[in-house]
């Protein structure tokens, strides 16, 4: 890592503990940057995803996820699905249902 990468990371764990502290009000101690990037190739899909049109109202996004069985990542896995569908049709108000069938 080159110096200037060292002072600029000494700055922003800096900024980070006062800003905490100031705007958060939270009273830290220690702060360590973490790694932010992360290179995914992975394949995901979720279930059923449609945009469909009420009776009345707005057309939404629709969001069905069909699981079999409990899973403890499910909360994360909906996030992840809803902020890929949100980047892939911006605009649209989203609505998720998960449907357990086992």
């Amino acid at each position: 890592m080159g110096q200037k990468d060292i002072i600029s990371k000494g700055i922003l764990k800096r900024l980070l503990l006062d800003m905490a502290t100031y705007l958060l009000r939270l009273d830290l101690i220690d702060a360590e940057l973490l790694a932010t990037e992360e290179q995914r190739i992975e394949d995901r899909r979720a279930d059923l995803v449609a945009k469909v049109t009420p009776a009345r109202g707005d057309p939404f996004i629709l969001h069905l996820e069909i699981q079999n069985a409990n899973d403890g990542q499910m909360p994360v896995r909906m996030l992840r699905y809803l902020t890929d569908i949100h980047l892939a049709y911006p605009g649209n108000r989203i609505h998720q249902c998960l449907v357990y069938i086992g």
